[in-house]
């Protein structure tokens, strides 16, 4: 497999070489330097270069592991995992660092174990790879599957947590973000995955056909360009004209939190609400209110005698709608008390304000929402960030909604926007039930002026790619913004981080029904068994003609 005609045993190497020795025996640094590298390739810092890292982690996987291969093999993808996930997701730290007294003791650990425990799922896919990997120049193949449906698994696996998969590299309404359309998030990281990872097969001396694989990676990335470019160059969504006023008060997580700050927050928010119509627009359809607006439970802000609820009634015109994220409590058919954290759609008709609908939060996000095993962890001082003495319940799987006066409707509440296909609803292309748009209500505050609402933002706009339909972003500290059906910011719709103040925009038209939302994950799923299908039938048959696959596999 790796000898010295790889390309990255290439002369022009050797300072680098001279610097860390024989890479060839040192995997454990080349693994590390690999999650490194792809996890900088990701936004906000953008290296697209260090997407090669896939091509290192394969490399390294083929060098010498000494005397227990497949446990250093499980180290290493580990430990790739691991520096790949601190680097992406350190910014969950800053949200136990709100409550700094309560919470605080919770965050280097936070800030470790997640990316501690996510790195198994790679240490798992290097040991497998380590282990059935075929011999043959075009086993980068198996790589690329074999990581795609890791990812998968991650995204799925105890609840899931697909932060940062590999697709989500390319920025969301760039060309090749378009390919999303098509195969979904996953589809088109396992096609970058399988174009960088061809440099770690490539061998020096071996003519044209030694550079075979990352000849057909790069033909894989002009192809998908190619695709990304005519969609954007051919789609043009247009406008509904219906008005939508987006109200963020960037107040602070720890701000929200302080009792003597609740008067001045709720009157941002009335106070935004009513005002007049920013130049060129109209008075808004829709006022949007971002997740946990409020820190009161819903209960409370409209309890009969408290100076909120009237207010509240009086806040809307007439025909004129508030959807606002809110905790809130609600009996279960079996006459149990609990706790959602939901989405509530208000709207005046004849002079009267209603609760007109609701969404209960499906994905409920571990420690924070609610405590895993929490009969055992909640005596150990560990609990979750819901400020009340217990977890949040979920509620029914996502789908499309339909309320009074508003265009049918995805709600996704907070980090529900990371999760391809939430809604598993398969669409045609005619299909009434197909929702018109995607709301994404958040509360980006938990992470103050980090990396993580930047990423946040840009794999949220891939389900606007994915499903073909624009996006409605809401946060209290941004940000938020309008985004198209091909994953794009609209101008003078964005709301920046720490940026206070209220866009007035009109939702865009949801653009062609997608691949994607047609076939949701089989087509993803079809090409990866395919793939691995045929390499692991190349291991299988290679035992018998050895010289046969030799002529065809180089």
């Amino acid at each position: 497999m790796t000898d010295r005609t790889s390309v990255l045993a290439h002369p022009a190497l050797a300072p680098v070489h001279a610097f860390i020795g024989n890479p060839r025996k040192r995997p454990r640094m080349l693994a590390a330097i690999s999650g490194l590298l792809i996890a900088f390739a990701q936004p906000p810092f953008g290296f697209l270069p260090g997407l090669l890292g896939y091509g290192l982690l394969l490399y390294a996987l083929e060098c010498d592991l000494g005397k227990w291969p497949k446990r250093t093999a499980f180290f290493m993808g580990w430990v790739a995992g691991f520096f790949y996930f601190f680097i992406s997701c350190f910014w969950v730290a800053e949200a136990f660092l709100v409550d700094a007294e309560t919470y605080g003791w919770m965050a280097p650990f936070a800030a470790t174990l997640l990316p501690t425990g996510i790195g198994l799922f790679w240490g798992l896919f290097a040991v497998i790879y380590t282990i059935l990997a075929p011999k043959g120049l075009w086993r980068f193949i198996f790589f690329a599957s074999l990581f795609s449906v890791f990812e998968i698994l991650r995204g799925t696996v105890m609840s899931g947590f697909p932060w940062n998969p590999a697709g989500s590299t390319w920025r969301a309404g760039s060309a090749m973000s378009q390919m999303a359309a098509y195969v979904g998030v996953y589809g088109l990281g396992f096609l970058t995955v399988l174009a960088f990872s061809a440099v770690g097969v490539a061998r020096r001396g071996k003519g044209v056909s030694g550079y075979a694989p990352v000849i057909f990676g790069t033909c894989i990335l002009i192809g998908a360009f190619g695709v990304g470019q005519t969609r954007l160059l051919t789609t043009s969504p247009g406008d509904t004209g219906y008005a939508i006023r987006i109200v963020q008060p960037a107040v602070s997580q720890a701000a929200k939190w302080d009792k003597d700050n609740f008067r001045h927050l709720f009157n941002l928010y009335v106070s935004m609400s009513k005002a007049p119509p920013k130049p060129g627009h109209v008075a808004p359809q829709l006022i949007l209110w971002p997740e946990g607006a409020l820190p009161i439970m819903w209960e409370d802000l409209t309890a009969e005698g408290t100076y909120t609820l009237p207010v509240m009634m009086n806040l809307l015109s007439e025909n004129q709608s508030l959807i606002m994220g809110t905790s809130r409590q609600e009996l279960t058919p079996k006459g149990r008390l609990v706790y959602r954290n939901s989405l509530l759609m208000l709207r005046k008709t004849g002079g009267v304000t209603r609760v007109e609908g609701a969404y209960n939060k499906f994905k409920l996000v571990p420690f924070g929402e609610f405590t895993p095993y929490q009969d055992i962890l909640n005596p150990l001082g560990m609990s979750a960030l819901t400020h009340f003495d217990d977890s949040f319940t979920p509620g029914e799987r996502t789908r499309p909604h339909s309320f009074p006066g508003i265009p049918r409707v995805l709600p996704l509440i907070c980090y529900e926007g990371i999760f391809p296909s939430l809604d598993m609803t398969s669409y045609g292309p005619n299909d009434t039930m197909r929702p018109k748009w995607i709301l994404n209500i958040s509360n980006d505050a938990w992470f103050g002026p980090t990396t993580g609402p930047v990423q946040h933002l840009n794999l949220a706009s891939y389900r606007a790619i994915e499903e073909g339909v624009p996006m409605v972003r809401s946060t209290p500290t941004g940000i938020s913004a309008v985004i198209d059906a091909l994953g794009r910011v609209i101008p003078n719709t964005k709301l920046g981080m720490g940026e206070a103040g209220y866009s007035d925009v009109t939702l865009p038209y949801p653009a062609h029904i997608t691949a994607f939302a047609q076939q949701r994950s089989l087509i993803i799923i079809f090409i990866v068994s395919l793939c691995l299908f045929s390499v692991l039938l190349e291991r299988v048959f290679l035992q018998k003609n050895r010289k046969t696959l030799k002529k065809i596999w180089f």
